[in-house]
């Protein structure tokens, strides 16, 4: 329940201090007195964007500020237990706004976004105007006013559930089938390349020691006559091994004589001796091997051009080539992989299909079944509002697949006719606006009946009526106000008698500047405000009888 509101700086109004009842609460005033401003600071506190114009001439900031008051199982409790705003039994909602274009929203000093301040206020509070562009006289808007009524909120979840499956399966099927046709694009271009370095076989090193093996063919013969120079320097009589055999054979012969560090020089003969027999072993083994090698500088300069070609193809240096074999091996196998999956992509999308399109249709049974018991509700609720003759129905279309949504398969539209035997229209083709703004009335009863938790605000819902018409509309008005907090923005006497409590906005000159007042009414000031609305400016003693009836009746 809205239990006060403050106002500062905006327009018209320097301070108001306005605390709400339970009940129907009516606000009446001359045109131009400041209404609508109170209505706009409201907007501000359900979130409308800022219109910065609204700040008072000559002032810097304004602020409005809402207080409600909050019962233990409140549904906005889950919300601000969300955004964690500490709180006990009251909202207190503020925003602030400033003329350098700076704004702010606070919930119990907390500062939230304006979406979040949006999504805390509707469950608090509704404005609810006669020609909004918004709510029931959009046509998006009434299949989610069904679903409120309907409370279905499992069948809800299950099919946008699905619905998101079903969308995010589509979405990698969409993705897996680009990626594959870009696999298949290249496929035969990987498959033969792959094919060339798997018969080439490339070797980690490999150009180097063929450069290496390239080098040493092109020397080949210098390299082998120096290998039998040095094995004939070793081998022959008096070579390197003879002469070595010799010393040591003279140095033994010394044995026998004893010398200072004799046996030192004999073990470097040895030394020496052993060195020379691994550099026989060298030699004798080089020797055969440059007489077996078979290998030819055109078979290496073959290899080399092989292995040099496939790095230019692949762009690469030739030791990459073994990664890039490995590479296509890679997306040879993920091609492979890709049509697993996109099968198996395709399978799982067909079972998120069938399931929602079962959501969908358990759902739209259910609303179908809401739509009946709304419908019987509303149209009981327009006689008590003088339309006995008018009829409302909710009709459904049924979305072809390609074109339904996370709400499922329906398409649902709130119907309307005023008259015995005329055709049934969508609600905002209704012509009279009177006939209209009870319409709405109607269906607001109903709906808010069920939810019996926001604070609603009508905004001259009896514009265009008048008489025993609006007399029906004040009753029902007060009505609803006894079961939950009911405020009207009103210019009927009949809806103004029927208020339970009763404000005046009135403009005065002080100072020389304009500013707009709230007053709570008495009983007696009731009389003269509601003679005021009947006969205008010269309030007669007959306007004032009439009034005291309307207010007796």
């Amino acid at each position: 329940m809205l239990k006060e509101l403050i106002v500062k700086n905006i327009v018209l109004i320097e301070t108001i201090k306005i605390e709400f009842k339970k009940g129907l609460s009516v606000l009446t005033g001359e045109t131009g007195t400041g209404k609508s401003i109170l209505l706009d600071s409201l907007g501000l506190i359900v979130g409308n964007r800022v219109d910065f114009n609204l700040i008072r001439h000559g002032k810097t900031d304004a602020s409005v500020t809402a207080i409600f008051q909050i019962s233990e199982k409140h549904p906005v409790i889950k919300v601000i237990q969300k955004y964690d705003i500490e709180f006990e039994d009251e909202l207190i909602i503020r925003r602030q706004i400033k003329a350098d274009g700076k704004s702010k929203c606070l919930v119990n000093d907390t500062i939230i976004t304006r979406s979040a301040l949006v999504e805390i206020t509707d469950n608090l509070i509704e404005i609810q105007g006669q020609f909004e562009d918004k709510g029931l006289l959009d046509i998006k808007t009434h299949l989610s006013l069904l679903d409120d009524f309907s409370n279905h909120l499992k069948l809800i979840d299950n099919t946008k559930f699905s619905f998101n499956e079903m969308k995010k399966l589509k979405n990698f099927i969409r993705e897996t089938e680009k990626k594959e046709q870009e696999l298949n694009d290249d496929s035969e271009w990987i498959k033969d390349s792959l094919n060339q370095l798997i018969i080439l076989d490339p070797k980690n090193g490999e150009e180097a020691e063929l450069n290496q093996a390239k080098q040493f063919l092109s020397n080949r013969e210098k390299i082998y006559n120096t290998i039998i120079k040095a094995k004939s320097i070793i081998e022959d009589e008096n070579g390197l091994e003879d002469l070595i055999n010799k010393l040591l054979k003279e140095f033994d012969d010394l044995k026998s004589y004893i010398q200072p560090n004799l046996e030192e020089a004999i073990e470097a003969i040895y030394r020496t001796k052993a060195e020379i027999e691994e550099l026989k072993i060298f030699v004798n083994r080089k020797s055969t091997d440059l007489n077996e090698k078979t290998d030819n500088l055109e078979t290496i300069d073959d290899r080399l051009h092989e292995l040099r070609s496939q790095a230019r193809k692949h762009k690469c240096e030739v030791d990459d080539l073994i990664e890039i074999k490995s590479e296509l091996e890679k997306k040879l196998e993920e091609l492979n992989i890709n049509n697993l999956n996109l099968n198996e992509l395709k399978e799982n999308y067909n079972k998120a299909k069938e399931n929602f399109i079962s959501n969908s249709k358990l759902l739209s049974e259910s609303r179908k079944k809401s739509a009946t018991n709304l419908s019987e509700k509303i149209n009981k609720e327009l006689p008590y509002l003088k339309l006995e003759n008018a009829n409302f129905e909710i009709k459904f279309e049924e979305i072809d697949f390609e074109n339904c949504s996370i709400d499922g398969i329906d398409k649902v539209i709130f119907y309307a006719s005023t008259n015995i035997g005329m055709e049934k229209k969508p609600i905002n083709k209704i012509a009279s606006g009177g006939e209209l703004s009870r319409f709405l009335l109607a269906i607001k009863v109903v709906l808010e009946t069920e939810m019996q938790n926001r604070t609603i605000i009508f905004d001259e819902i009896d514009s265009g009526i008048g008489g025993s018409a609006a007399n029906a509309v004040g009753l029902r008005l007060a009505k609803l106000g006894k079961t939950y907090q009911t405020l009207v923005v009103t210019h009927s006497p009949q809806v103004t008698s029927k208020g339970h409590n009763h404000y005046l906005i009135k403009k005065q000159e002080i100072q020389n500047k304009t500013i707009s007042n709230v007053t709570e009414l008495k009983t007696n000031e009731r009389v003269e405000e509601i003679a005021r609305m009947v006969s205008g400016q010269a309030i007669t003693n007959e306007a004032r009888e009439a009034a005291q009836k309307l207010l007796d009746n």
